[in-house]
């Protein structure tokens, strides 16, 4: 079994100074690769998860090389090295009109694999900011300031999206707003070093529990007639499903799983991401870019308190053939 300096759970990719320059120099064909493969211009905030993602992918190699070496380099990272997540300090893309920005993201996850929809909108590229006091309709960590704790994304799906990003449109000023990681292969191997570590693994494999999911969030997805859930939060794929609120939430709702070895379970592993070692954090400048593995990190954020933070985010699955 691995140990834990083993597992290379985030990867650092820089991009050299003509791989930057990829946007400069590709923009306009992959503009035209996208007007020809959805038939007319579609704005950047528009454009839906591609119908033949292969088909896409392959014009998209053919007259972007430059890009195509970055995303080599990201899938290498993940595929060859194991990782979590890859984050890429400054991808290019800084200063541009947001319409390019989302563009260019997209056209970087087509790459990478079959886009999708970010539920419960229609559309793949997500404006990520916090509304304040006003209300989107549906409800989102993303769309506040406060903190956020650790969660797997699409937990609802039968196969969650393997991975999704967060480009960095602008960064908050002021402090805050930091992503954190946790790699649910190490949060077993450290729970495999305690009888209640090892209990807590055992019960959260073997024990479906209920979780809420909101109504915007149940298309796709294997919902109850009670509008719950009911899922092992450690399987095979994916290796973890949680949500904080969603697992205590769905006790509340049916006493007859809270029982004393499932509370202790959940109770176990949030101790260990609240408190424990081996936590990974990063501050993503403007123009960053982080790729998470959904399958084996959870991720949460930092409170912040500039509410002109903006981030881009897109979800996609493996890239099929």
């Amino acid at each position: 079994m691995p140990t834990l300096e083993s597992f290379n759970s985030v990867v650092e990719v820089e991009l050299d100074n003509d791989q930057l320059d990829w946007w400069a120099r590709e923009s306009a064909p992959i503009r035209e690769a996208l007007v020809e493969y959805y038939g007319s211009e579609v704005a950047g905030d528009a454009l839906t998860p591609p119908p033949d993602p292969a088909a896409l992918r392959g014009r998209l190699h053919t007259v972007a090389p430059r890009l195509a070496r970055v995303t080599d380099r990201i899938r290498a990272a993940f595929d060859e090295e194991d990782a979590c997540a890859v984050v890429v300090s400054g991808l290019g893309l800084a200063g541009l009109g947001l319409d390019h920005q989302r563009k260019g993201v997209f056209a970087l996850a087509a790459l990478l694999g079959d886009l999708t929809a970010n539920i419960p909108l229609a559309h793949v590229v997500w404006d990520v900011k916090a509304h304040g006091d006003e209300k989107s309709g549906h409800t989102s960590f993303s769309e506040n300031d406060h903190k956020a704790d650790y969660h797997t994304d699409n937990g609802a799906l039968p196969i969650p999206e393997r991975f999704f990003l967060l480009y960095v449109v602008r960064a908050a000023e002021g402090g805050g707003g930091v992503s954190k990681l946790r790699d649910i292969r190490v949060i077993k191997q450290q729970l495999g070093q305690t009888p209640e570590g090892r209990a807590a693994i055992h019960v959260l494999t073997e024990t479906k529990l209920p979780k809420r999911i909101p109504t915007a969030f149940r298309k796709n997805a294997e919902v109850a007639a009670d509008g719950y859930q009911y899922t092992a939060v450690f399987a095979d794929k994916p290796q973890v499903r949680w949500r904080t609120n969603g697992l205590y939430k769905g006790l509340a709702a049916h006493p007859e799983y809270d029982t004393p070895d499932v509370r202790s379970a959940l109770d176990t592993v949030r101790e260990l991401l609240e408190n424990g070692t081996e936590e990974l954090r990063r501050v993503l400048p403007t123009d960053g870019l982080l790729i998470v593995n959904n399958h084996v990190a959870l991720h949460g954020r930092t409170a912040f308190t500039d509410l002109r933070r903006h981030l881009l985010r897109l979800r996609f699955h493996e890239p099929s053939a």
